[in-house]
């Protein structure tokens, strides 16, 4: 059925999914992590939901196309619906979990079957299992917004004061989205609510994603935030001099950089001399700290965090191999002075901080 007062609304909505779809896409091209490449996703599967939405409502045609599958015919608008909310709703909860794990706990397995238990509850749905699709997708919404708030929980409280303002809005973002689920999908499945009832997920998902793209275009590296933090960054040549240091964040035990570099020269010195390969040693850990190894043709990249993640390891790499191939000419020279190397703190700032 029409509803020519829901149309401004869905037009509205469209507009702040797709710019909320550029504000990530720039995240996710600035980071290049999985977390980024998942949201980018969420806000496609949405995005693509909203313009189905608003079609439905605008465009004669697309409301008439069906399958007729045996005799039971399939709405398309219905069809590309469910398969755009689950589509969303996975991204989302994957890119929740890749945020804080390095592999999602296997619980992520079982939410996985709900959703797609929904997906085929809403398909094939009948009279007399109604209920069925309804109940899966409120204990799959209801698991998100667990996630979302202890994810929330972990992150505030290794967060400075100072920047916990604009991450709390990214957060409570993300969480009044949410609430468009539940009530858009979950009320209005039941059967003899209100049409105004189910047209009101509209105004969540609205203000919650215009939160989040804030937030996000403030900090484009919001999208993947973590309890874990990188601490220094340091360069050796296969000299063994020290031609690159940058400390990200003050930290309790912390040494200084020179001479964390040359400790660490001497350990690489004497890897190399017992193995005849400075590449088996992969990490140090120094109390509370780790430092990740990471070799490359011309250099050797140290990364002082308070754990090792895969995230971490594969951002180490990439700039490892970044700074080769910026400042070859540099490196090829022999002993290139520390101060050539300082623009390159930019980089290091906006992948690791």
């Amino acid at each position: 059925m029409q509803n020519p007062a829901l149309v401004p609304m869905l037009a509205v909505t469209t507009v702040i999914s797709l710019v909320a779809m550029a504000v990530i896409v720039r995240s996710w091209l600035r980071s290049r992590l999985l977390p980024t490449l998942l949201y980018t996703l969420t806000i496609s599967c949405f995005s693509a939901m909203a313009i189905d939405l608003l079609l439905d409502q605008t465009w004669m045609p697309f409301r008439h196309w069906y399958l007729d599958i045996n005799g039971k015919v399939l709405w398309v608008s219905n069809l590309l619906l469910a398969f755009f909310i689950v589509g969303g709703f996975l991204s989302w909860y994957f890119a929740v979990m890749y945020s804080q794990y390095d592999r999602p706990p296997p619980s992520a397995s079982l939410l996985t079957f709900v959703a797609g238990g929904a997906l085929i509850g809403e398909v094939m749905r009948e009279d007399w299992g109604l209920v069925i699709p309804i109940a899966l997708e409120a204990v799959a919404f209801g698991t998100l917004i667990a996630e979302i708030a202890r994810y929330a929980r972990r992150v505030l409280r290794e967060t400075p004061r100072e920047e916990r303002w604009c991450i709390g809005m990214y957060f409570l973002g993300f969480l009044t989205w949410i609430v468009a689920g539940p009530i858009g999908v979950v009320i209005g499945g039941i059967p003899g609510v209100p049409e105004t009832v189910k047209d009101m997920w509209s105004i969540p998902y609205t203000v919650g994603l215009l939160m989040v793209s804030y937030s996000v275009a403030l900090n484009p590296r919001l999208l993947f935030i973590s309890e874990a933090r990188a601490l220094d960054v340091l360069m050796l040549n296969k000299n063994g001099s020290l031609v690159f240091v940058h400390r990200l964040r003050d930290y309790e035990g912390a040494i200084d950089l020179e001479l964390m570099g040359s400790a660490m020269a001497g350990v690489m010195g004497l890897m190399k001399e017992m193995l005849a390969s400075e590449a088996a040693l992969r990490r140090v850990d120094h109390g509370d700290v780790k430092i990740l190894v990471e070799s490359g043709a011309m250099c050797i990249a140290l990364l002082a965090a308070t754990t090792e993640t895969t995230t971490f390891r594969q951002s180490l790499r990439r700039v490892l191999l970044e700074f080769e191939a910026t400042y070859r000419e540099e490196l090829l020279q022999g002993s290139p002075l520390i101060t050539t190397f300082r623009p390159f703190r930019t980089r290091v700032e906006e992948t690791f901080a």
